[in-house]
């Protein structure tokens, strides 16, 4: 983590919860009341990808469509069904990031996001950028690694251990890229527009980036986010999400509604460059 004004680096969240009885003040972010109200869970969809491309003339496909395009008007994200990634990578990448997150210290300090122990870069192993002395901070730590173009990987970066990490999250990759681009299709299809004018505005060699994120508990979980309220500057989030752990929202008409989890979906979140051209 990165300091202004010469202060040393703080340490991972996940150390500085080990035995932690109160918040660290720079990471408390609401009050003890802020959510004391009931919340309502989004009815985000569920796209079912093979039927979003049937072509059989039973109405499937366009069943799918309007489904897609209710979410994309109301929500901005949806979620996948028969996406195309087996339920044995999906497994695999979970265990292998929960195992990269329970090894020791030091280990995981090899893939540090801090250069010289000082300078932040955007890849690694650690917390986010902290660019300012009054930041409020994440109760989070990541691993943060690019992984298209798949010449710019940075594999000193990537995780040897466990030994089956790198060869999942190559697959991961792989299934995912065909899952953004079905997608682009058929969500340029429904604006009417030519059929590659979203996969093109990615260029030949857009840049993505795979996170992994983990949530230390904490002593009192109602001050900290794990992630602050944001919005991604993407053209697509695919995300995957621990089916054990609850707690995403998304922001509607001035309302936090929590997101559902399905299991053996994915979570695809519509990001900033992807509405600014359709819009």
């Amino acid at each position: 983590m990165e300091s202004t004004g010469g202060a040393r680096p703080t340490t991972t969240v996940q150390d500085l919860a080990v035995g932690a009885q109160d918040v660290p003040a720079r990471f408390v972010a609401r009050g003890h009341h802020d959510h004391d109200h009931e919340t309502a869970t989004a009815p985000v969809p569920v796209i079912d990808l093979g039927r979003l491309f049937q072509q059989d003339g039973s109405g499937a496909a366009v069943d799918e469509a309007a489904k897609l395009r209710s979410a994309l008007e109301s929500w901005g994200l949806f979620l996948v069904s028969n996406h195309g990634v087996g339920a044995d990578v999906m497994d695999g990448m979970m265990a292998a990031s929960r195992d990269f997150f329970r090894r020791p210290a030091e280990e995981k300090q090899i893939y540090t996001n801090l250069i010289g122990g000082e300078r932040f870069q955007l890849q690694g192993y650690g917390t986010d950028r902290v660019s300012s002395p009054d930041q409020v901070l994440d109760w989070s730590d990541r691993l943060y690694l690019k992984v298209e173009p798949e010449d710019e990987r940075s594999l000193t970066l990537w995780p040897a251990h466990p030994q089956n990490f790198r060869d999942l999250l190559h697959e991961f990759t792989t299934k995912c890229r065909g899952l953004k681009y079905s997608l682009l299709l058929a969500m340029a299809k429904l604006l009417e527009l030519d059929d590659d004018y979203l996969v093109d505005q990615l260029g030949e060699k857009a840049d993505t980036h795979a996170r992994f994120s983990y949530y230390p508990e904490c002593s009192k979980p109602e001050l900290v986010f794990g992630l602050k309220p944001h919005s991604d500057g993407t053209v697509l989030s695919i995300l995957m999400v621990d089916e054990s752990v609850g707690g995403l929202q998304v922001l509607k008409d001035g309302i936090w509604f929590d997101v559902p989890i399905v299991p053996r979906t994915l979570l695809v979140n519509i990001g900033d460059q992807t509405e600014e051209p359709c819009a």
